[in-house]
């Protein structure tokens, strides 16, 4: 009767929470073999609790699954290689620079940091772990800055080091620490400036500061999923990916032009801003228009629809209900909200190629055995 009486009223009845998982229960499901498993259980709990996010089984199953894919739950990972990566990182970008380049970067790893004895050289051939290498990139950063610029000859070799690029950019850690967080997001998370940045590259090795951060990372955005795959692929390939590329695989078909589904509609820089040149996807969004809805729909307010596209607000556009619509009426089927984006993972971290589909399910089989250890417990 209460549910009838709701539903006359057109009032949504509340869907009760399920059961808060403790600190004590997510210990028990992580993976038996693993270590100070209740330093880690009070983490993640303290991680969602920061981000005012409820304590479900599916909630902790999410992170527990994605630290151990990316980290087997190790706070600072040794990285297999990692002086070879650096040594080949900074050898392409000074070959890069001309006949210049080699000299430059000779010149700025000779030099050692106040207080050291080997060369920058010598202790990035040591590094053995993701903050190794942060530490001595950011000790490499300080010299040039303080040290570097004081001759003539160092200071033009500096420009021709650093005319195209920052010193940070050289760095290869761009993810870091037990769940392979964004450095960026992270530290857009923190503040956004140099200061920030600087604390959160310490933060991030640290158990509490890795798993904060790839928490909001994770879970910190509202999304219509009906299945927690498909935040693992966002968490690779970027907010709304696999939404995305639903829409890219509905225009694709609605227009006949074939689109890669990597869920980005738009093109974007290195900094992940748009860039002016139109995407091929954002082309074929406009062929759709123009065959779809030429009167509904203008040509500017596809563009500025578009640009919402990592946001969840992307859903209540123009743009939007248009393609769904269409796909409705020409295929008299439901548009699905998400699929799995089409990207290929590309880092010197790891050997040969993988894909963000790849990551999702390696991610989602790990969920799924989270899950099962929480149903075999007590209740």
């Amino acid at each position: 009767m209460a549910l009838l009486s709701a539903c006359a009223r057109n009032v949504r009845p509340e869907v009760p929470l399920p059961p808060r998982v403790t600190v004590e229960q997510i210990a028990r499901l992580m993976p038996p073999d693993e270590k100070d498993r209740e330093g880690w259980a009070q983490d993640v709990m303290a991680a969602l609790e920061a981000h005012r996010l409820y304590p479900s089984a599916e909630a902790v199953c999410s992170v527990l699954a994605v630290i151990e894919q990316e980290s087997g739950f190790e706070a600072n990972p040794a990285v297999p290689g990692l002086a070879r990566i650096v040594q080949d990182r900074l050898k392409a970008y000074a070959d890069k620079l001309g006949p210049l380049g080699g000299p430059a970067v000779k010149a700025l790893l000779e030099g050692k940091a106040p207080g050291q004895t080997q060369t920058f050289e010598q202790r990035l051939n040591q590094v053995k772990t993701e903050r190794d290498l942060d530490r001595v990139f950011r000790e490499l950063l300080e010299y040039y800055e303080t040290e570097y610029p004081k001759t003539y000859t160092a200071a033009q070799l500096a420009s021709a080091l650093f005319k195209s690029s920052r010193l940070e950019d050289l760095n290869p850690i761009t993810t870091a620490g037990s769940m392979q967080v964004s450095v960026r997001f992270s530290a857009e998370l923190a503040g956004g400036d140099e200061q920030a940045e600087r604390r959160v590259r310490e933060e991030l090795y640290t158990r509490g500061g890795g798993v904060y951060y790839g928490t909001a990372r994770l879970l910190g955005y509202e999304a219509h999923y009906d299945d927690p795959i498909y935040r693992f692929a966002d968490y690779n390939a970027g907010f709304y990916a696999s939404r995305n590329a639903a829409v890219q695989a509905q225009v694709s078909r609605l227009t006949d032009i074939k689109l890669v589904q990597d869920g980005d509609l738009l093109a974007y820089d290195k900094q992940d801003e748009p860039v002016d040149e139109d995407s091929n996807s954002l082309k074929a969004l406009l062929a759709f228009r123009q065959r779809y809805a030429p009167e509904d729909l203008s040509e500017r307010r596809v563009r500025k629809d578009a640009l919402k596209e990592k946001e969840l607000a992307f859903e209540e556009t123009d743009t939007w209900n248009a393609i769904k619509r269409a796909y409705q009426e020409e295929t008299g089927q439901p548009p699905e909200y998400a699929r799995l984006p089409t990207v290929t993972i590309r880092s010197p971290k790891i050997s040969g190629d993988r894909s963000t589909s790849w990551f999702a399910q390696s991610v989602n089989k790990r969920y799924q055995k989270c899950q099962a250890r929480y149903a075999a417990l007590p209740k």
